[in-house]
């Protein structure tokens, strides 16, 4: 009867109601903290595929600017950025001749009044 009576004290069995709403509590907070965790670690894994994609996406541009400039080096590729640029040749043209229209000569104004006269009565 006394091993009974032990169960039941009533101090005793507080003791174990304040060691359960404990562990009950550590529960509550330690999943808590599991579960901020998780959240952490799903967007940190977001915010790298991100990061990859921009660095994959820099290193092709990089790749590109340097194909680029390594083809402005040569005279043929200056010609064909300025050819792209202006617009100036048609594709798959190889070579193109820039002629310089033929200037006209300058025509120079006459005030006097005789040869106005010349000129307009020189058929006569």
């Amino acid at each position: 009867m006394t091993a009974w009576r032990g169960r039941s004290d009533p101090l005793r069995l507080m003791g174990r109601r304040l060691i359960l709403v404990a562990l009950a509590t550590l529960v509550i907070f330690v999943s808590g903290a599991a579960w901020n965790i998780y959240r952490k670690d799903k967007e940190a894994a977001q915010l790298r595929e991100q990061a990859e994609t921009q660095l994959a996406d820099l290193e092709e541009r990089q790749a590109r600017l340097t194909e680029d400039y390594e083809k402005l080096k040569t005279e043929r590729g200056l010609e064909a950025a300025l050819r792209e640029q202006y617009a100036v040749g048609a594709a798959g043209e190889e070579l193109i001749i820039i002629v310089e229209p033929e200037r006209p000569e300058p025509v120079q104004a006459t005030s006097s009044v005789l040869q106005w006269i010349k000129d307009v009565f020189s058929h006569w």
